[in-house]
């Protein structure tokens, strides 16, 4: 959802649209990527680099896998398991925050509104989807659909 942020670095903090993950302005972005580019560069010469194809153990379950990616951080079977915990928490902390600006639409979907009768006219709370008030309805409007379909036909 694009809304509204805040850039996280203190001496910006300036506005700007983006996701739920977005921290940093796109000035500040650029300016973190070089910073990140030059630290890469330099693990790189240090040679504390993973390389693709390289074995490394899985953070969560330590079992050895394959590197496929610079970030890598689990294996496959528990990539998919990580991601769903991680969109969990986090979507708990957006819904606390935003609680009261969520919660007000979703109380008005949920109200059960009065339903007419589709027979009579009467309003009445539906139950299980129901479009007549009674039995009674029920089978006249019934008995109405069924003249009008075999005219029809």
């Amino acid at each position: 959802m694009i809304l509204d942020r805040q850039c996280i670095v203190v001496e910006c903090g300036n506005k700007f649209k983006g996701g739920p993950r977005a921290y940093y302005c796109p000035a500040c972005r650029v300016i973190r990527a070089r910073n990140l580019g030059a630290k890469r560069r330099e693990r790189e010469r240090k040679g504390d680099v993973r390389k693709l194809g390289s074995i490394d153990n899985c953070e969560r379950c330590k079992e050895p896998y394959t590197v496929i990616a610079g970030l890598q951080r689990f294996c496959p079977d528990c990539k998919p398991i990580h991601t769903a915990e991680y969109d969990r928490n986090t979507s708990i902390v957006f819904y606390h925050d935003n609680k009261d600006r969520i919660n007000p639409p979703r109380k008005i979907k949920r109200r059960k509104r009065p339903n007419t009768c589709a027979w009579c006219g009467k309003e009445f709370e539906p139950v299980n989807g129901s479009t007549t008030c009674s039995d009674d309805c029920k089978r006249l409007d019934r008995n109405r659909y069924m003249r009008e379909y075999n005219k029809r036909k």
